[in-house]
């Protein structure tokens, strides 16, 4: 990286060596007229993801939390770009994703945006569920101003992500959701259906549908009706 990046993009990381290297391969071959940066913050993993990582990323920080949210906190606060992306180590990406995504907070009309997720490796009635229910309900959800956010997905203006107060790392979930609630005080968040994230379904095959199911909308409702999240999300490698 010798420009200043436009964009930084921010992966947490611990213990992904089964998944990383295909996720950073996408996200460096993105197709945008903007320089980009790629940083991934790890919680001191013990396999090989920091090696893979180097291969890679601009820059590696490491973070003693462990959790999710310090993970992207963490590697927000290593951001140059004037916007801040953040993505999963355990997804793909198509190679205009980043332009698509990042559009409307370069236009200036809106302080944030989100995408849809669909299966990497779903079935054909998984990937159906995500295109003909998950796709509209995420659609519907953000003109209702309840937005259904999920981090892998997900671009802000860097400045005002700072002025909101960054992500809470004292969160273990529900920290996207809380990070854009307070976003919205300060400008509109844009959901941008074509811009779609590729994600692992492995948690989905742990848990199986009705404990994921129940585990997500649980926690959109508590959060958005009693402004709490979950306080346990057991990791799956």
């Amino acid at each position: 990286m010798t420009k200043k990046p436009d964009i930084s993009i921010v992966i947490p990381t611990l213990n992904e060596e089964k998944c990383l290297e295909e996720a950073l391969v996408s996200l460096k071959n993105q197709s945008i007229n903007k320089n980009y940066e790629i940083i991934v913050c790890d919680g001191y993993s013990s396999d090989k993801t920091v090696e893979i990582a180097k291969k890679y990323a601009d820059s590696i920080v490491f973070e003693e939390k462990r959790t999710i949210s310090a993970g992207r906190q963490t590697g927000a606060a290593e951001a140059k770009g004037e916007v801040l992306v953040c993505a999963g180590a355990d997804t793909h990406v198509e190679s205009n994703w980043l332009d698509l995504l990042t559009k409307p907070v370069f236009g200036g009309s809106y302080v944030g945006s989100i995408g849809p997720v669909i299966p990497l490796d779903g079935t054909k009635l998984e990937n159906l569920f995500a295109h003909s229910l998950l796709k509209p309900m995420g659609s519907l959800l953000s003109k209702l101003g309840s937005h259904f956010v999920i981090a892998d997905n997900m671009a802000v203006n860097t400045e005002i992500f700072r002025k909101a107060g960054g992500f809470n790392p004292n969160l273990v979930t529900g920290e996207d959701s809380d990070l854009i609630k307070r976003m919205k005080n300060y400008g509109k968040i844009a959901y941008v259906s074509q811009a779609e994230v590729h994600v692992s379904m492995r948690r989905v095959r742990e848990w199986g549908y009705w404990k994921y199911l129940k585990f997500h909308t649980t926690n959109f409702f508590d959060f958005h009706f009693k402004g709490k999240c979950h306080d346990k999300y057991e990791p799956i490698r």
